[in-house]
């Protein structure tokens, strides 16, 4: 890449990154006068240096909130950051601990050893990150309303007392209740693992309740503890399957005196945080295991234990129960044991397979989806997990009981499961057990577990009342794309409740009434877009006199509102404004892995909290940054980039194009293709030339055809483009500009050197404010530089086009068409003069005719003989009848092309006539819409 045409386009965002900030372009105050938008981003965890994905989200709003400014709107585009929970500190920890491997990091990103020294404290590290947060988002080019910045913790004691009072109502409401709830661990730090404290690939994995069954060991008092997410099919187990690879051992538990085998894995001190207080006993040989039998609890039968590796030794128990009739997994696994020294034992469970569930349209479901997806063996890991999730889809919601379930025959099971595990727990012969699927590590550097916290303080997400405000809330909301709307239906009903506040020593905010807790990082982070509102005037407060009394009356509307302002100063009066003017938040823009918490706790609190006029209207949704061969951007693959790195290599403006026209709104993942910064770079670089060298260039005439219809093309994509922005498609709107740059070149073909000055002008003043929301600032580059106010465009309204215009050039260009490819069949012989020959009068009322009786073709071929190659013609080109034009019309826009067609076709003579006046022997073959062409030399 050119650097100097790099360097061109930084010192255009230097400038005007600079003139915005010293005229305040983007500090966004009430107007009446105008319509109001309030965009938000969830704010970046800094832990470190904004990461490319980052700027995809970060970005697609941007481009939203400056279009929306094109549209008249009073925008509203505040930033914060998030440093709630344990990674800084972690991080911070680890310095402090003399790790080089995360000091070389912070030195290969070029922090210096003055400032490596200052992030050995957790608020050093933090505060160290905002500012470069900061400068990171500024250079990116971002409309911001920087006064209303903040950050989460103590740091910011403002937002401290914000989050405070909103825990407060909350419990007032009864939706935070304390109890024993199940966490992810690190049982080494010994705290709670957020979303936030965890790879980002792990966001959103919660516990994985399932079962415990009590299976024994034939004639000895040692449990077999299977695990299985479906208990309900306990009637039908014919083995037990263990891993012949892992390491188990038998376990005492000196809580209920009972024995178990596990494997030496994780597992053990899984158990060992639910209660269970295991002690090694001895080693047992796997091979010991297998080929015994255990004793299934519920029907006394025994069924013998089994070799499989599919088993995973480090989730659940490391045991698992066997149901071939119902679990792809375990009818491949017995078929693949045939071929061992087991068949014999395999063809028995086989054979005594019981078929637990009636599902329209299958005896033996998994047998028949095995079959059906031709799966061979246990390694064909995929198409065992798809068909996995396909038996389990059709048994869960149509699946009928048999007559084995007894009282719960003839019922789903989605009705019946619960009540059948309640029975066996009430039984004995089944406990509730959490495991954490995939595992993975913390921060910190230690394998997570599902860990049983009491006095846990958790968010009653569970409530049904609650459920059903948020359901209420989604109903009412804009969703981009609209889709995504179910899926937030099916989280907010998914989730149960979660564990809102984890271990003091994290950055975060106490909880008021247990300091012993601090909030946890997705759940200070939920309504504070309320807070943006008053983010610039709440500090002329001292936060140590805030009380509950002032949020109650800016966002609550309680409280006497005097006694208030007395109490706090006039400044209440504009943050009551501020708020009452800007909310709700119009538009939240996201990635696809936050809905199953942060979004959809984003809904489950405005409900909780705030009057439904106050509800959130809109959210926007994309997938993930990945590079151009769809692979996540890692460090361990090479193809990791900070935002930092991507704006000095490559600029604000061409980094922005990029991602622009990387996804529409959707769960598509974005590639970001960086190797495209060079077409970028010079499609940029010629569009700001050729407007500074034409516009106000050429005369100005009294509009042709042809310059009316590149006039109607550009209204038509005008209304096309807006379309898209509203629907925040930057891919569709990219590609439409691109559609743009083509019907401006064939008008400069069809001008034929007479190019109107108004037409022009009129051409790069659009453009320009297409491009503008995604390119900002060489687009106001060129604005200053043809006479324009950046800040006073507007985008272009009250369009009107017709569809006729592209009816009419599409028929020119299929003339075009037509020639070219008949002058190449006859080997591109040079020829001087082509006649073009326009069918008879006659040929066009039979056409008009046909197009009004189209399902009587045949009939008109009966009655009208004559016309029989005619007829034969429409029937093989049937679309015709929908494109031809006037007859008048034809001749027209023949005439007007004259200059096209010998530029194109490289004659002296082009000579239009009507098939009743033409001399040439082949005018017989004129058809409306398909003239016959005459080659002469």
């Amino acid at each position: 890449m050119n650097e100097n045409n790099i360097e061109f386009f930084k010192e255009i965002e230097k400038k005007w990154q600079k003139i915005w900030d010293e005229k305040n372009i983007y500090y966004s105050n009430p107007d009446k006068e105008k319509p109001k938008f309030f965009v938000t981003f969830p704010y970046p965890y800094v832990s470190g240096f904004l990461h490319i994905g980052t700027a995809l989200s970060l970005t697609r709003l941007d481009i939203i909130a400056r279009y929306k400014r094109l549209k008249g709107y009073n925008v509203l585009f505040p930033q914060g950051f998030h440093l709630t929970g344990s990674p800084i500190v972690a991080k911070s920890w680890r310095l402090r601990n003399g790790d080089q491997k995360i000091i070389k990091e912070l030195k290969d990103e070029g922090v210096s050893d003055e400032d490596i020294e200052k992030l050995k404290d957790p608020a050093g590290w933090a505060l160290y990150f905002v500012k470069k947060a900061e400068e990171d988002i500024k250079n990116l080019g971002c409309s911001i309303d920087w006064r209303r910045e903040f950050y989460t913790t103590y740091l910011h004691p403002w937002y401290n007392k914000f989050i405070e009072w909103q825990y407060r109502k909350l419990k007032e409401k009864g939706l935070v209740i304390t109890g024993k709830h199940p966490v992810v661990y690190d049982p080494v730090a010994n705290i709670p693992v957020g979303d936030h404290d965890r790879p980002d690939e792990y966001a959103g994995i919660g516990p994985t309740e399932g079962y415990i069954i009590l299976f024994r060991l034939k004639d000895e008092d040692i449990i077999l503890s299977a695990f299985t997410l479906r208990p309900e099919t306990l009637y039908g187990v014919t083995n037990i399957w263990i891993n012949p690879n892992g390491k188990y051992s038998i376990y005492l538990d000196k809580e209920s005196g009972n024995k178990y085998i596990l494997p030496d894995t994780i597992v053990v001190k899984e158990f060992n945080a639910q209660g269970y207080k295991l002690e090694k006993i001895r080693d047992i040989d796997v091979k010991e295991l297998i080929g015994k039998e255990s004793i299934n609890p519920l029907t006394n039968e025994a069924v013998p234990i089994l070799p499989a590796e599919f088993v995973d030794i480090k989730t659940g128990t490391g045991i698992v129960m066997s149901v071939p009739s119902h679990a792809p997994y375990d009818y491949i696994g017995l078929r693949d044991l045939l071929n061992t020294e087991y068949k014999e034992i395999a063809k028995k469970c086989l054979d005594s397979m019981k078929v637990l569930f009636r599902v329209p349209g299958y005896n033996i479901p998994a047998k028949e989806i095995v079959e059906k997806m031709k799966i061979n063996n246990q390694k064909d890991v995929q198409k065992l997990e798809d068909a996995t999730k396909e038996v389990y889809s059709l048994e869960y919601y149509n699946g009928i009981l048999t007559d084995i379930f007894g009282k719960y025959s003839g019922m789903k099971i989605y009705e019946a499961k619960d009540n059948i595990a309640k029975d066996f727990i009430e039984k004995n012969i089944a406990k509730i057990y959490y495991t954490l699927k995939p595992r993975f590590e913390s921060r910190y550097g230690n394998q997570c577990i599902i860990k049983i916290i009491d006095n846990q303080w958790f968010l009653k997400y569970s409530d049904p009342e609650w459920k059903k405000l948020a359901h209420e809330c989604i109903d009412s909301m804009n969703f981009y794309p609209d889709y995504v709307r179910q899926d937030f239906h099916q989280k907010i009903d998914w989730l149960k409740d979660w564990a809102c506040a984890h271990n003091k020593d994290e950055l975060g905010t106490p909880l008021p009434w247990d300091k012993s807790w601090v909030i946890e990082s997705l759940s200070d982070s939920t309504i504070y877009m309320a807070f943006y509102t008053i983010a610039h005037l709440i500090k002329n407060i001292d936060p140590d006199k805030i009380e509950d009394d002032l949020f109650d009356y800016i966002f609550l509307n309680k409280g006497n509102g005097e006694e208030i302002i007395r109490k706090y100063g006039d400044i209440v009066k504009k943050m009551k404004e501020e708020f009452e003017y800007w909310y709700p938040v119009d538009l939240r823009s996201s990635g696809k892995d936050l809905i199953p918490n942060h979004l959809s706790f984003f809904i489950f609190h405005h409900v909780a909290i705030f009057d439904r006029k106050y509800w959130p209207r809109g959210i926007a949704i994309n997938g993930y940054a990945v590079d151009a061969l769809g692979r996540k951007m890692s460090k361990s693959l090479g193809n990791y980039i900070s935002l930092r790195d991507a704006l000095r290599k490559y600029s604000a403006d061409i980094l922005r194009f990029i991602i622009a026209g990387s996804a529409n709104s959707s769960y598509d993942d974005a590639k970001i293709d960086l190797e495209k910064s060079e077409f970028v770079m010079k499609y940029l670089i010629s569009f700001y030339n050729y407007s500074i060298e034409n516009y106000n260039k050429y005369k100005e005439y009294e509009k042709s055809y042809i310059d009316l219809w590149f006039e109607n093309k550009l209204n038509k994509l005008a209304k096309e483009i807006e379309d898209e922005y509203e629907k925040l498609n930057y891919m569709n709107v990219i590609n439409k500009i691109f559609e743009l740059d083509n019907s401006f070149e064939w008008y400069l073909k069809r001008a034929s050197g007479k190019i109107n000055g108004k037409v022009i002008n009129k051409y790069i003043e659009y453009k320009a404010i297409f491009l503008y929301p995604i390119v900002p600032h060489i687009i106001s580059e060129i604005f200053e530089k043809i006479g324009l106010d950046p800040f006073n465009v507007r985008y272009p309204e009250n369009l009107s086009y017709t569809d006729e215009y592209e009816k009419y050039e599409k028929y020119v260009k299929s003339v075009r068409d037509d020639l070219i490819k008949l002058k190449i069949l006859m080997n591109n012989k040079k020829f001087n003069k082509i006649k073009i020959i326009i069918a008879s009068k006659e040929k066009y009322e039979l056409f008009n005719e046909l197009k009004n009786n189209k399902n009587k073709i045949d009939e008109f071929l009966n009655n009208y003989p004559n016309y029989k190659d005619i007829i034969s013609f429409v029937k093989k080109n049937i679309y015709i009848l929908d494109e031809f034009l006037d007859r008048e019309k034809e001749y027209e826009l023949l005439k007007s092309s004259i200059d096209l067609f010998k530029s194109e076709l490289n004659v002296k003579d082009i000579i239009i006539e009507y098939e009743e006046e033409s001399k040439e022997s082949k005018k017989s073959r004129a058809m409306p819409y398909k003239p016959a062409i005459v080659f002469l030399e």
